[in-house]
């Protein structure tokens, strides 16, 4: 038996749905199709796929409309059609087939007509305009990626430690509750620690550490701090890619500014001038220094006779190439 052409046979019931309603499971029984294997083939249009279609069919009367408009008026009709149906998907054969001409291979010579060329160059320019903006707002754009402030997405940040404001630098807990369940945790356990708070309550880890704690030397302690997202500034949202769930716990991840200031810099025509050049002799003199001197601190150390080699990694990951090792990208 012939495996059934499921595509021929959606059409044919997209059409008949079209002209009578008729459900997919009666219209299956009226063509004597086994509807439990039919019904992963023959569905109703969805109100998604409505809208693309409808919305394509926009978007190619738009560039129909935008060739006539912008097309030399000394092309015949059939030309303008041609450049019509070679902007939709950029292929020379099939638009000249589509566009009625008798040997489809035409469409190579039309392309190559500086007429023509200069029609198809100027639609597209046209088109990345609507779609992107002028190259100024691009590159203002690209300038701002490349320049926005990374604090505004994930800051590390150094509070006060537990001790900091206790009473006489005792342990500090946040309030009452904390300290019940920590009470209860230990409840009936043989032998274990019985929590004290002569340290009293109020312990905020936001707070500025206590330069004269005797626990943490004024230091404090160190804890990352992820912005709420939903609340970003336009250059931080406009960097910002997603949240990566990984091994490592969560991640916010963003556009490198480094690979956008270095297409800014491409973009601009300066990325092999002298003054990249010395910028980037600069940038690797600076990080030798960093190296330098983290030697010499290790080297001055007592405990350690011989000072152990310091290496610094520098790698940038592009954001928003999807790593499903290590987690997924999790868009607002």
């Amino acid at each position: 038996m012939a495996k059934p052409d499921w595509g021929e046979l959606l059409q044919r019931f997209l059409s008949d749905h079209a002209a009578t309603g008729v459900s997919p499971k009666d219209w299956c029984e009226a063509q004597g199709l086994n509807y439990a294997t039919a019904r992963r083939h023959i569905k109703k249009p969805s109100a998604q796929n409505a809208q693309k279609n409808a919305q394509k069919k926009l978007r190619t009367a738009q560039k129909e409309k935008s060739a006539e408009e912008l097309v030399d008026a000394k092309l015949s009709p059939k030309v303008k059609r041609f450049i019509a149906e070679y902007l939709k998907d950029q292929n020379a054969t099939a638009a000249a087939e589509r566009a009625g001409y008798s040997d489809p291979n035409y469409g190579r010579q039309l392309i190559t007509n500086p007429n023509v060329a200069q029609a198809i160059a100027q639609q597209q320019k046209a088109s990345i305009e609507r779609t992107l903006g002028s190259a100024d707002e691009v590159l203002e754009q690209m300038w701002r990626l490349a320049n926005f402030d990374a604090n505004h997405l994930s800051q590390y940040r150094r509070g006060s430690c537990r001790y900091c404001w206790g009473f006489g630098h005792h342990y500090q807990w946040r309030d009452a509750v904390e300290f019940e369940e920590a009470l209860a945790k230990v409840e009936g356990k043989e032998g274990a620690r019985q929590p004290e708070d002569p340290g009293g309550y109020g312990y905020d880890h936001n707070r500025e550490p206590n330069p004269g704690c005797p626990r943490c030397n004024g230091d404090g302690i160190g804890q990352p701090y992820f912005a709420d997202t939903r609340k970003l500034a336009p250059d931080a949202a406009l960097a910002y890619s997603g949240v990566k769930l990984g091994k490592n716990g969560i991640e916010i991840t963003a556009i490198s500014r480094e690979r956008m200031y270095e297409a800014v810099m491409k973009r601009l025509g300066l990325s092999d001038s002298e003054f990249a050049q010395r910028l980037q002799q600069i940038e690797i003199e600076r990080r030798q220094l960093e190296v330098e001197k983290l030697r010499k601190e290790l080297a001055a150390d007592p405990e350690d006779e011989i000072p152990l080699p310091v290496a610094i990694n520098i790698n940038i990951a592009d954001a928003r190439v999807r790593n499903d090792d290590d987690g997924d990208i999790a868009n607002p």
